[in-house]
């Protein structure tokens, strides 16, 4: 409950256990903490603590040095031409999915199908291919042992109470997080093993993001493993985007021809059609993967001006900051694509927002997502397939999406559509 009112940005109310927290709520305070003094706020040491346990000590999990050294590292896997060169992968895995609804639709007679699943095999076979350099084909349903270990672990990875930690769960659950957990690292480990003899042997040239990492000598075995944990998670988790996205059409929109044509560049044809970029973006504004983010101060500091001691809590909120009317205008609630599109019909960068720092989907800064632009691509390109193959509408309008989820955000009952093909 918020206590008194905002102070540059800075509110102050009381969170779990009645303790004491700041809100931040102006671009000048989200500046500070994320971008000019964002290495003297941590992630609270009992969600790291927990986390660490299923992810290691991957980028996600770092922090101070070693995390400035890890993003470097990683940083030219994501880099502006390299997500270039993946649009193929996204795009091939896209028609991959239309095609497996297609078939799916044939033994649905109501034509409704809930559309969750699918998103989030297909991410995993994206992250799959264009991460690791692996075929996991969970589209085509193919019992990967990797992708079956995965789905318990990613069953389990959230903290029931926020200060909990891994041995605080209850014996039973704690024995099959250490199983689940202890599988997929052997799993990833030997994968990794494989990449590596294989480069050696073959002078294999992988455009993959596993390949990438080997190349640069910089990550051990143990890291590497890391930092598969971290992708894979990233995959599977946030799926959301793409599900609640395709809801939001109800009629085709690019030409499905032109993208199909080998000769034609998929990634500027993608990047340069202004209506689904733009339902793009407002959805990822209105339902940011990662709908709160918590700071602890490691040492004293200063916000806006303001005295921070150190182990001060602060949340960062992307779901309120995104639909703040104070930076979005009176219709910041509502679902209107239109506003990143500007005057000459083009794909505006703010949503006509004035801040950077009204848009906190992807964070800013030196912590914010190393995975955007790829996270973009690969959103464009889903959405771009499916709305040309098909004709959808929520099998019941009425239907209210409900979010839930502790550390990303999904829907909770699924979204169920009903689908027609494009003929």
């Amino acid at each position: 409950m918020l206590k008194q009112p905002e102070n540059d940005g800075l509110t102050h109310f009381h969170g779990f256990l009645h303790a004491d927290r700041l809100l931040l709520a102006s671009p000048a305070a989200l500046a500070d903490v994320l971008v000019h003094r964002s290495y003297d706020f941590e992630k609270p040491p009992w969600s790291r603590n927990f986390l660490r346990k299923f992810l290691g000590d991957g980028l996600l999990m770092t922090e101070g040095d070693e995390h400035r050294h890890q993003r470097k590292q990683i940083m030219p896997a994501f880099s502006f031409r390299h997500i270039k060169e993946l649009y193929p992968v996204f795009w091939a895995e896209s028609i991959e999915l239309c095609e497996v609804v297609k078939r799916e639709l044939w033994e649905q007679p109501d034509k409704v199908l809930d559309i969750g699943h699918f998103s989030t095999m297909v991410t995993l076979d994206i992250i799959g291919l264009a991460g690791l350099g692996r075929d996991i084909s969970s589209l085509r349903n193919n019992n990967d042992v990797l992708i079956e270990n995965y789905k318990g672990f990613v069953s389990r990875v959230t903290p029931p109470i926020p200060t909990m930690g891994h041995g605080a769960l209850p014996s039973k659950l704690n024995e099959r997080v250490k199983v689940t957990t202890g599988n997929l690292k052997r799993i990833c480990g030997e994968f990794g093993a494989n990449k590596k003899s294989r480069m050696k042997m073959e002078s294999e040239e992988g455009k993959d993001i596993l390949s990438i990492m080997i190349r640069s000598n910089n990550f051990s075995d143990d890291g590497l493993v890391d930092q598969l944990l971290t992708f894979l998670a990233a995959g599977y988790m946030t799926y959301s985007r793409i599900i609640s996205t395709l809801r939001k059409f109800t009629t085709t929109s690019p030409d499905r021809k032109a993208l199909s044509d080998p000769d034609f560049d998929v990634a500027t044809l993608l990047e340069s059609l202004p209506y689904p970029n733009a339902v793009c973006n407002e959805v990822l504004r209105l339902f940011p993967s990662i709908p709160v983010s918590a700071r602890l101060a490691s040492r004293d500091t200063t916000v806006c001006g303001h005295f921070i001691p150190k182990g001060t809590l602060l949340h960062v909120v992307p779901w309120a900051t995104n639909r703040d009317p104070a930076l979005w205008g009176s219709d910041s609630e509502k679902f209107v694509p239109e506003r990143w599109i500007d005057g000459s019909g083009r794909c505006t960068m703010n949503g006509g927002a004035d801040s950077n720092y009204s848009f906190l989907t992807f964070l800013h800064g030196p912590r914010n997502c190393i995975g955007e632009r790829f996270a973009r691509a690969e959103m464009r390109a889903l959405v771009a397939a499916f709305v040309g193959e098909f004709k959808m509408r929520m099998a019941d309008p009425e239907e209210k999406v409900r979010p839930g989820g502790r550390i990303t955000s999904k829907p909770i009952d699924g979204i169920r559509l009903k689908l027609e093909p494009v003929a």
